[in-house]
């Protein structure tokens, strides 16, 4: 019984299933037409028994499954330190613009002091590796799959904090050359409050790269982290102009030291390893 059947079946190698089950339909599929022939490539596939069907959309690259989830737990940070710190967040948002808001929050409560700083220093951070990363995926497709893209985030990670971290402790020492440790401690929590703003500013615009186009999000990101610095750089100017220790050339230096060089430097980094 069995034998009989694969003989039977041998007969229609090459043929598709409704020919085998209705001998009848191989006329229809193979009967010559009297009217201009209309390519169906579709049907040719199937009729060949070649179900190998090609999307008709292709689709754009996809964010990682953790990516999206860091950015929930972003998102779940926020709301938490909100809930607690309403107020303190208000500051942070006037603060990028006035100098007297920011002056503020330092007399109430150094901002690495507060009870905030480290859910919102860790939100900024993971915002803005995601974001490099992001770009690296964006604008170099391919250069991590699987686990390898996790790596490279965390080598962004990695890479991001140890220049954090020297910038601080060039300033500091800047601070002890020049001894003007006030004039410094207020720098450096301008900084803190200008990255805790950017990190609280790029949580949407990543969600946003999960669901639309992610090159147009992404520049829109950029754009939104460049203006933060500027004006991070424009209050460091009126900082150090507060400091008659330091000249106006020299506030122009240190700041294009600290602010601009490291800029450079990584987008140097970036364009010839994932971008060229």
């Amino acid at each position: 019984m069995e034998a009989s059947l694969i003989d039977t079946l041998n007969l229609y190698t090459g043929r598709s299933v409704s020919e085998f089950l209705d001998p009848g339909m191989a006329e229809i599929w193979h009967k010559p037409s009297s009217g201009p022939s209309v390519p169906m490539p579709f049907l040719d596939t199937f009729a060949g028994g070649n179900m190998d069907i090609q999307p008709l959309i292709e689709r754009g690259p996809q964010q990682s499954t953790w990516a999206f989830w860091f950015i929930l737990a972003g998102f779940l940070i926020l709301t938490i330190t909100r809930f607690y710190h309403e107020k303190r967040l208000k500051l942070f948002g006037l603060a990028i613009f006035k100098r007297s808001a920011a002056l503020q929050i330092i007399r109430e409560s150094p901002v690495h002091g507060h009870r905030s700083f480290i859910p919102l220093m860790g939100m900024y951070i993971l915002s803005l590796t995601l974001l490099i990363y992001e770009a690296a995926e964006i604008l170099s497709p391919g250069s991590s799959q699987g686990i390898t893209s996790l790596l490279l985030f965390a080598g962004f990670l990695g890479a991001y904090l140890v220049a954090f971290l020297l910038k601080i402790l060039v300033i500091w020492l800047i601070s002890i050359i020049f001894k003007n440790p006030a004039t410094a401690s207020e720098y450096i929590q301008t900084i803190l409050i200008y990255n805790l703003v950017l990190g609280i500013l790029l949580l949407p615009l990543l969600l946003l790269m999960t669901f639309t186009l992610r090159d147009i999000v992404l520049y829109v990101a950029f754009g939104v982290a460049l203006l933060l610095m500027g004006l991070r750089f424009l209050r460091g100017i009126a900082i150090g102009l507060s400091d008659t220790k330091f000249s106006l050339i020299h506030l122009f230096l240190y700041l294009c030291t600290l602010e601009i060089l490291p800029l450079a430097f990584a987008a140097k980094f970036l364009s010839k390893y994932f971008f060229s």
